[in-house]
């Protein structure tokens, strides 16, 4: 947008909230963000000096100034009066440009500030997967894909289906290069959980938002959580917007990234600062709505692998988990609490115990080893097919195992197979201690006085 020079005079009224009635939008139906005034004070800090040129369409008058930012950011403790403080500039003239209209900034030299980021003094020591520890360019390259009004990349199908959602604020997208290159908003994830359908309301905001996981903890830990956006600039960092505060933890959080893009409602609200909306009904209201969605994919997501890690215990062979994953019907649930939620079940020829799930695909392959419920454990290059019953452990010679027509029935009763920690453990001890007497290593008054002594040790 080209200014002339009592456009300019009132631009220089930093931060101003009196932006002029018909500036609402611009002439190429770009919405302005925020208040007027708060992107002029926000790259202050980072120069020695803001040169700024400006023309509006129309006439031939060229607004010049030249600012010397560091004087508004003294070393000392003394207040500044900002209208002491010069701006030189003037104005020219040009007919050539007539019918043109720019703004052209520089900013020369650098700040203290920007000094400490181009040589790294911001790096973590303590954190490893965070943008910190990016070089100096690499991060600045992050941060302007993370924060400007750009498009995603259309060459990812992910980023075309974002852009469809989130891109539509303006018939003049923003193209931006970074050393000649084009830069895209980061794709922090590549699965969409969640998408909005159509525009959201609450109150007077308007918004759209996506969920989205890989189904593994997101890196950097900066690209986790929701980015809000207003206008299609980001506000601030990812927030879960104080998920977990009341002490429930929510294991899978740090799976979730996503944006939700404000439309409406929240404008007038944007700080100073540019990292926060300040207070409003409707933006609690706001929050606690979108608290509720990253809370319903954490558990989502921490119910899912859970169910992974029981179809998966059950495909291996070295290994059970927990006494209840012997149990036919809790494998049955698991399979069905999946295909509930739009999972494919595909089924392998073979009698292994495969059962595999591809998340972003959406399917699980089970193997015929799964249909007959045949567990499958090894000991010592021996298998044993497992089978769970129950029976009085205290009046029987073999408290905790049986070999029966082939299987190895396990006692559901047994104290030591209730801990889930030691199960496998306890489990595996049995068996052993039970082919001992039946090979007749051992006899049976050695083997009962045996699991007597274990159980009065480790049943406590």
């Amino acid at each position: 947008k080209g200014m002339d020079e009592n456009d300019f005079a009132f631009y220089l009224r930093i931060a101003g909230k009196n932006r002029k009635k018909d500036e609402q939008i611009t002439k190429g139906k770009r919405k302005i963000v925020g208040q007027f005034g708060v992107g002029f004070l926000s790259v202050l800090p980072f120069c020695d000096k803001y040169l700024i040129e400006t023309k509006k369409r129309g006439s031939d008058e060229i607004v010049n100034a030249t600012i010397t930012s560091t004087e508004y950011f003294r070393n000392d403790a003394s207040t500044i009066d900002v209208d002491a403080i010069p701006i030189y500039g003037g104005t020219t003239k040009n007919s050539k440009l007539f019918n043109e209209q720019f703004t052209r900034i520089r900013l020369v030299g650098f700040s203290k500030l920007t000094r400490s980021f181009f040589k790294g003094e911001y790096a973590s020591k303590t954190k490893r997967s965070t943008i910190k520890n990016f070089a100096p360019m690499t991060l600045l390259k992050w941060d302007l894909c993370e924060y400007l009004p750009i498009e995603y990349d259309r060459k990812i199908p992910v980023g075309r289906k974002l852009n469809e959602l989130f891109t539509s604020f303006s018939v003049l997208p923003f193209h931006i290069h970074f050393n000649k290159t084009p830069l895209y908003r980061n794709i922090h994830s590549f699965n969409i959980l969640e998408i909005s359908t159509k525009e959201e309301s609450i109150g007077n905001i308007k918004f759209k938002f996506a969920i989205l996981s890989d189904y593994k903890t997101i890196d950097p830990v900066e690209a986790r959580h929701l980015m809000l956006r207003n206008l299609n600039v980001g506000v601030g960092e990812r927030t879960t917007f104080d998920l977990g505060m009341d002490g429930k933890v929510y294991g899978k959080i740090a799976h979730l990234t996503g944006e939700v893009s404000i439309s409406e409602g929240l404008n007038e609200l944007i700080s100073v600062s540019r990292d926060k909306f300040n207070f409003s009904p409707d933006y609690e209201k706001l929050k606690d709505f979108l608290r509720q969605r990253i809370a319903k994919w954490a558990n989502e997501l921490d119910t899912l692998n859970s169910q992974e890690k029981e179809l998966s215990d059950f495909s291996n062979n070295q290994k059970v988990s927990s006494l209840k994953n012997l149990k036919k019907d809790k494998i049955e649930q698991d399979i069905k609490a999946l295909k509930d939620k739009g999972y494919v079940i595909k089924w392998e020829d073979g009698n292994s115990n495969v059962t595999k799930i591809n998340k972003t695909a959406k399917e699980v392959i089970l193997s015929k080893g799964v249909v007959n419920y045949d567990k499958i454990i090894r000991v010592l290059n021996k298998n044993y097919k497992l089978v769970l019953n129950d029976w009085d452990y205290e009046n029987t010679d073999l408290p905790a195992v049986k070999f029966e027509k082939g299987k190895t029935i396990v006692n559901e009763s047994y104290p030591l197979f209730q801990n889930k920690s030691t199960f496998d453990t306890f489990l595996k001890i049995n068996i052993l201690l039970l082919e001992y007497m039946q090979e007749s290593k051992m006899n049976k008054k050695t083997y009962n006085l045996l699991l007597g002594d274990i159980l009065r040790i480790f049943n406590k």
